[in-house]
């Protein structure tokens, strides 16, 4: 199954998990009015009818729950192991699709020195990495930057960037390099791009006003 026909058949489940989606966070209106340190980020685990794992984390801005931000993971298993393919939920709309291949998983755990692999090493990241970039922030993704002899798309999160080619809407990310590892006039394009990464309070604007 190509990276295309495996967000095609996440798009088929989109009803699906939106439903579930909106009756989990109905169930967390009680802690969210208890807690007094926000964004609340919450992670839950799903499996669709159509047998696909999500795994959701939910970043909550106020106690009346009017400002939410879902991000989505979906793992698949393939030969090389486990690839990731994210995106978020806003409006009910499904954007953003980046997909981690294993490679740059495996990469990432070397070069942070997280102990994890598998499903726990893709949760792991995905709730410390929550900046990634859409289609509409160009600031994040944007000039594409040498690595290794290759031109690499960049996308930067918190801990460093993922590097891939852009395919068709979709940014494939191939590996994973720190933010130490870069050098000269690499060093100074993903600097002013990291300086730029949105906080969790600035991206639920930024993807709020794609669908207001």
């Amino acid at each position: 199954m190509t990276h295309e026909e495996v967000y095609q058949e996440l798009e088929r489940d989109r009803e699906s998990i939106s439903n579930w989606w909106h009756h989990t966070l109905l169930s967390q209106r009680r802690r969210a009015m208890k807690t007094t340190k926000f964004p609340l980020i919450l992670s839950f685990e799903h499996v669709s009818p159509r047998r696909n794992i999500y795994i959701f984390t939910t970043r909550i801005f106020d106690k009346r729950m009017k400002r939410i931000l879902t991000g989505i993971l979906v793992p698949r298993r393939t030969p090389d192991g486990w690839s990731a393919y994210t995106t978020w939920l806003a409006h009910q709309k499904l954007i953003s699709p980046i997909v981690i291949l294993p490679h740059a998983l495996k990469r990432y755990a070397e070069r942070c020195g997280v102990e994890k692999t598998g499903l726990d090493l893709i949760t792991h990241f995905f709730t410390i990495n929550n900046h990634f970039a859409d289609s509409h922030n160009q600031r994040i993704v944007g000039k594409s930057v040498r690595y290794n002899g290759e031109e690499h798309v960049a996308s930067c999160v918190n801990e460093g960037i993922l590097l891939g080619q852009q395919q068709g809407d979709l940014l494939v990310c191939r590996t994973f390099i720190t933010y130490d590892m870069c050098s000269g006039l690499q060093q100074k394009v993903l600097d002013e791009r990291r300086k730029e990464i949105y906080t969790d309070e600035e991206m639920y604007k930024n993807i709020r006003k794609c669908y207001n």
